[in-house]
């Protein structure tokens, strides 16, 4: 393939995979990227940009980490260790953990200081 070819074949292959990016099962825009294995310079498929550069990370970090780390292995791995702790939580909640009412709960309060200060200094005036 040439340079040249590769807007058709971007098209062509999502037009073939319905439009719908393999990593994130989500429609694809106009923002895609033709996804290929560096290696060995083989065509896989049309991602979404961001999912492209999420796949580039972590194939990046598996080569440069050293240590024996295959990247495949390493989501594998990733994935059942996510879907474990999810069926079995720990209990345990790490220290600055806020639940989104206790976050929603500061701004406000946050902004109530904000205002009542900037009352006092327009008073001050």
């Amino acid at each position: 393939m040439t340079a040249s070819q590769l807007k058709p074949t971007r098209l062509k292959l999502a037009k073939e995979q319905g439009g719908v990016c393999p990593l994130c099962k989500l429609a694809m825009s106009e923002d895609t990227v033709v996804d290929h294995d560096h290696s060995t310079g083989d065509v896989r498929a049309v991602l979404c940009r961001w999912c492209n550069a999420c796949l580039g990370k972590i194939e990046n970090w598996s080569n440069r980490i050293g240590r024996g780390v295959d990247g495949k292995e390493f989501l594998r791995n990733t994935l059942e260790y996510l879907v474990f702790h999810e069926a079995n939580p720990s209990g345990l909640k790490y220290p600055t953990y806020k639940t989104e009412a206790e976050k929603r709960d500061a701004r406000n309060r946050k902004a109530r200081l904000n205002r009542r200060k900037a009352k006092q200094e327009q008073e001050a005036v």
